[in-house]
């Protein structure tokens, strides 16, 4: 059974995460943070300048993304940090990790040790 949410967005933390509103159930909602699967993204917080240009450019790009349609979540795991969830992300049905990985803004990742976006 493939289990699909509607998102309700409540703000963008980087290019890789945001907090939405699930409503998991008719009348239940979670809030909680969503890791999107399948893409890495630099960190704000990064090791150099390059890292933190890329990542508010990821940062303003996923923004955009998330705003301009429904978002839908799937197959929802446990993140290895607590407090958020990794899902499969698609706006107007078209996966945000292939967008951001086609528009230069990502990497592909499926787990394991992070590349540096430093030079």
């Amino acid at each position: 059974m493939i289990t699909s949410f509607l998102a309700l967005i409540l703000s963008v933390t980087d290019g890789d995460t945001f907090k939405a509103r699930l409503e998991v159930w008719p009348g239940i909602e979670v809030v909680t943070a969503v890791r999107v699967v399948g893409m890495d993204t630099p960190e704000i917080k990064g090791k150099c300048p390059s890292e933190k240009v890329a990542a508010q450019a990821a940062k303003v790009r996923m923004t955009a993304l998330l705003a301009s349609g429904p978002v839908t979540v799937t197959y929802l795991n446990l993140d290895k940090y607590a407090g958020r969830i990794d899902a499969f992300v698609a706006v107007n049905g078209v996966n945000v990790a292939d967008t951001m990985i086609k528009e230069g803004l990502a990497r592909t990742y499926t787990g394991g040790t992070r590349a540096s976006w430093c030079p």
